[in-house]
């Protein structure tokens, strides 16, 4: 059997853990052996990150999306992955969305968050977020809205990938600023209201939330 090493906290690794839940493949999810970015995780996992995925020969495969695609190629029942050329280029643009234009829009916040030394300007960052999610609010108008709003049949890998990101954002920026700022983007927040309906993100969700604040609690943390 596979094992997916992962900690409950790491967006990372939620993403792939949604897809495991999802699909109910037969897969052990597991805590690392070793503490993070010591010498003995380094050695093991060369790259240092996690997630990872166990193969059945012992080898170890990193990377989040990778993973997730190659769960779809080896699993391909209860696809997470459209057939249609376009709409799998779609997914992709989700999934390189979250990593590419979100995740370093809250980047400042996370920092703050483990090193309170750090800082930052919270006004021009708040700004850049609200308008990050705002590049994904027009993607959403464009290609998965009606008159009715938004609309979308099965939940992908795209939405998989994005989501334990936006939970951070949900859950993050309000212990920096009292502006919501998901008040401007109506489709993203009904985007978030249709994923939560899904039981393996709901599920992840939790794990989520009980892991973070865990750790907020175990440094002490408090809102600014």
């Amino acid at each position: 059997m596979m094992r997916f090493i992962s900690l409950d906290h790491s967006p990372f690794a939620a993403r792939v853990k949604t897809q495991i839940l999802h699909k109910q493949l037969p897969i052990e999810i597991i805590a690392p052996a070793h503490g993070l970015r010591t010498p003995e995780f380094l050695a093991a996992f060369p790259l240092g990150k996690i997630p990872l995925l166990e193969l059945n020969n012992g080898d170890y495969l990193p990377e989040s999306t990778a993973i997730m695609e190659y769960l779809e190629d080896i699993y391909p029942q209860t696809s997470c992955r459209p057939e249609d050329p376009i709409d799998k280029a779609k997914m992709r643009v989700s999934m390189a969305y979250g990593d590419t234009h979100l995740m370093p829009a809250i980047m400042p916040y996370f920092r703050s968050l483990l090193m309170p030394e750090y800082e930052f300007d919270k006004t021009e960052q708040f700004e850049l977020l609200s308008q990050t999610l705002g590049k994904f609010e027009r993607w959403l108008v464009i290609n998965n809205c009606n008159d009715r709003g938004f609309y979308k049949a099965n939940i992908d890998l795209g939405d998989m990938a994005l989501f334990p990101i936006m939970w951070f954002v949900k859950t993050i920026i309000p212990m920096f600023h009292t502006q919501n700022v998901f008040a401007d983007v109506p489709a993203i927040q009904q985007w978030q209201i249709w994923i939560d309906e899904n039981a393996a993100v709901l599920s992840v969700t939790q794990s989520m939330d009980t892991a973070f604040h865990a750790f907020l609690k175990s440094r002490q943390v408090t809102k600014k």
